[in-house]
């Protein structure tokens, strides 16, 4: 039986580790003859350290290399991510920028892929994740649970609790932005304040802002994901109709405010429920989610400029650098600032620290906005991965820590979720992941992961999950 199941893996195994182990000498080869020579040290030390990195992590590709994005694995989804917008793009931001601190925002990145590895192994140390289990979770089936009854009665006091918050938004609003947008569309620089009003600016508490954040980035994502995977596995009706309300009033939750990640978010979070579903992944099946993560995103931006000339292009190239550049571009202005501009904030920018400060917390995102757009009034934020905030906090120290820290916070949460859900395709695992996975890709180039955590809510998921385990071993105990 079990070499059915190594032979089953090894014919469905996405070796994309092995595959990069081939590719990557060539592009370096590619590179020493194609390359400009200004850019061409930059360019292959980039090769070279992503290449290592593989190597360092091969024989755990499943859970920490870039194959580990077939079963949606955090530590492959963070390094896939800062790979893909990050770590390639920031060539091209050395090739049109030109700013003595450029090396330090280089090798800022560089450094990702010697120090995270770091963090994954000191993780590892504490709490082993059982990777035969993982490769044979490759090609298991959903599995279902008596337990899904339950849940489907946790989805609906989540249904409830999620609408008592968005009443509670709507009173404190005098105009939604989407709303505004369909009845007269066009005229963007409109739209921008709008959105700035309708959450950043609006006069509500901080704990009404949070469960706001939390409403749309976690509890609508659980909502959608677990009343799908209720209605595909049982088709009963009662899943259905609440399939259809979260999904519908999710769309409405995340777009309302016209920004363009909480609608990519729910539609990453169902790509990642297929994903994990399907035996075999197609090409097309590929494309089809890609379409689908940009669809609500480009509708909005369509929506936006609909008076200009030549829409199509612009749009076409401004998703292109609003996801290929901008992320990595961001990052470089907190170098040019940092301590150049403006001394180094210690801790000051984010509330972990700034309670140690008198005069509280450094709005540093909009800082870095008022200097990269020259626009001293804006309400705008210019947010960056993890590495410019801690950057702009304690310089190299805040960098190699933080990315220590992640990537020890990152092998936890996976063995959590892995250990909660005893390895199995299950409700708990599918709908956890799916949750966490728009955080630590589109969310995770553009925040803070302290943010990710907190104000977006994911520290809530990871309560839940002990919380779940703890009451697992107490009715156990009673049962027996």
């Amino acid at each position: 039986m079990n070499n059915n199941i190594l032979a089953d893996f090894r014919h469905n195994d996405w070796n994309i580790d092995k595959i990069l182990i081939f590719i990557i000498p060539l592009i370096f080869i590619a590179i020493l003859f194609f390359m400009h020579e200004e850019w061409l040290l930059e360019s292959l030390l980039l090769c070279t350290v992503i290449f290592f990195y593989i190597l360092l992590i091969y024989k755990h590709r499943m859970v920490y290399g870039y194959s580990g994005i077939r079963i949606a694995s955090i530590p492959s989804s963070i390094v896939a991510a800062f790979t893909v917008f990050i770590s390639i793009p920031s060539i091209y931001i050395l090739m049109i920028k030109d700013n003595p601190n450029e090396i330090q925002y280089y090798y800022s990145i560089i450094i990702f892929y010697l120090i995270f590895p770091m963090g994954l192994y000191l993780g590892k140390s504490i709490r082993m994740i059982d990777e035969v289990k993982v490769k044979k979770l490759l090609i298991s089936k959903v599995a279902k649970s008596y337990n899904d009854k339950y849940y489907y009665e946790i989805l609906i006091i989540l249904f409830s609790i999620s609408m008592l918050i968005f009443c509670g938004y709507l009173m404190r609003v005098n105009e939604l932005p989407l709303i505004e947008l369909i009845r007269n569309p066009g005229s963007s620089t409109r739209y921008f304040f709008m959105r700035e009003e309708a959450l950043k600016l609006l006069e509500m508490s901080r704990l009404e802002k949070y469960m706001f954040i939390w409403l749309r980035s976690l509890f609508i994502p659980i909502g959608i994901v677990g009343s799908l995977y209720l209605m595909v596995e049982y088709r009963k009706k009662k899943y259905n109709v609440l399939f259809i309300l979260f999904f519908i009033v999710g769309l409405i939750i995340n777009s309302i405010t016209l920004e363009k990640f909480p609608i990519a978010a729910i539609f990453v979070a169902i790509g990642t429920f297929y994903l994990l579903k399907k035996d075999h992944i197609s090409f097309r099946f590929m494309l089809l989610f890609v379409f689908l993560i940009l669809t609500g995103p480009l509708l909005i931006t369509y929506l936006l400029i609909i008076e200009r000339e030549g829409i199509f292009e612009i749009i076409f190239w401004s998703y292109i650098d609003r996801l290929f550049v901008i992320p990595s571009e961001v990052l470089f202005y907190y170098f040019e600032i940092f301590p150049d501009i403006h001394p180094f904030l210690l801790g000051s920018s984010s509330q972990l620290f700034s309670w140690m400060h008198t005069e509280g917390t450094f709005p540093v995102s909009n800082y870095v906005a008022k200097i990269w757009w020259n626009m001293p009034d804006t309400s705008g934020s210019a947010n960056a991965v993890y590495i410019g905030n801690f950057w702009s906090d304690f310089g190299w120290y805040g960098v190699i820590i933080s990315t220590i820290v992640l990537g020890f916070i990152a092998h936890l949460l996976q063995w959590k979720i892995l250990t909660v859900s005893d390895y199995k395709k299950n409700f708990l695992f599918i709908v956890s992941i799916a949750a966490a996975v728009p955080s630590f890709t589109f969310g995770f180039i553009s925040a803070n992961f302290t943010n990710i955590f907190f104000t977006k809510g994911l520290i809530l998921l990871i309560c839940f999950l002990f919380i779940y385990e703890y009451m697992k071993k107490y009715f156990s105990i009673i049962k027996v």
